[in-house]
């Protein structure tokens, strides 16, 4: 479960090229599948990787955390119930919703807001109604929801009035005894910083891959300057021929100066 979000998160950037028109299809999109699904609380790995298309990268990460910090809150604690195990987390209602309504998006360049209306029918018979602002991100040439803010308090155990907000701080503290640590969430980018992370690391490796050839074409050219150095350095060395000419004639001139004495 410990590379699960790195997957989600390669999953949330795949073009959804059916969505990427308008922010209000990414959102009725979403809600489609909320609605079609039956789970609550914190979903799991294979439902997230079918919503990551819809949702942006920091969303789908704190998702998956609070999923992990629901598995080992189980396996700490047999018998309890996790903390982010029931509830509609995309509407703040303990219940699912019914039905929907989204309003216009405003847009203002890469981002947008939707205002979004939520029915309930009620467990006891009772409907109800409650409301969320969704902003929207465009990511990767596709709208996808960024966060969920809260219109209304909700209902579900939620320490801020927002889906990412709030999970955040809830699992942004260590918790010993189901072994949780704080560092999960180290992974998640903040506010769809994905792409500029992962674009730093690119021109970070790039970096230093230029600077390595560099040291190399460096190496390479005081190895070469090293060697001519060495050979004007070292003395000329006379060929055997020459050396024996020279002797002869050296011998010769000190024969004739003796007959010449005498």
């Amino acid at each position: 479960m410990r590379f699960l979000p790195l997957f989600l998160l390669g999953l949330g950037c795949l073009p959804a090229l059916a969505l990427a028109s308008t922010p209000e299809d990414a959102a009725q999109a979403f809600y489609a599948a909320r609605l079609a699904s039956e789970t609550m609380g914190a979903p799991g790995g294979l439902e997230l990787a079918d919503f990551s298309q819809y949702l942006g990268p920091e969303l789908v990460c704190v998702l998956g955390a609070a999923r992990r910090y629901n598995d080992a809150y189980l396996e700490a604690r047999p018998g309890e119930v996790p903390p982010f195990a029931h509830g509609d987390l995309y509407s703040g209602a303990e219940e699912r919703p019914a039905r929907f309504t989204l309003g216009k998006a405003s847009v203002k360049g890469e981002r947008a807001t939707i205002s979004a209306r939520f029915e309930y029918d009620g467990a006891d018979g009772h409907a109800f109604e409650r409301s969320s602002t969704l902003h929207m991100l465009l990511h990767k040439r596709h709208w996808v929801i960024n966060e969920i803010d809260y219109t209304e308090a909700p209902v579900i155990p939620m320490p801020k009035p927002g889906l990412v907000a709030g999970l955040r701080e809830a699992l942004d503290h260590g918790n010993p005894e189901i072994g949780w640590s704080a560092r999960q969430l180290d992974g998640c980018p903040v506010d769809g910083e994905l792409a500029r992370l992962k674009a730093a690391q690119v021109k970070k490796e790039s970096a230093g891959k230029k600077k390595h050839a560099t040291a190399k074409r460096g190496t390479n050219h005081s190895a070469r300057s090293a060697s001519s150095t060495k050979k004007a350095a070292a003395p000329a060395k006379s060929s055997p021929k020459k050396a024996a000419s020279g002797t002869a004639h050296k011998k010769a001139a000190s024969s004739s100066k003796a007959h010449a004495r005498k």
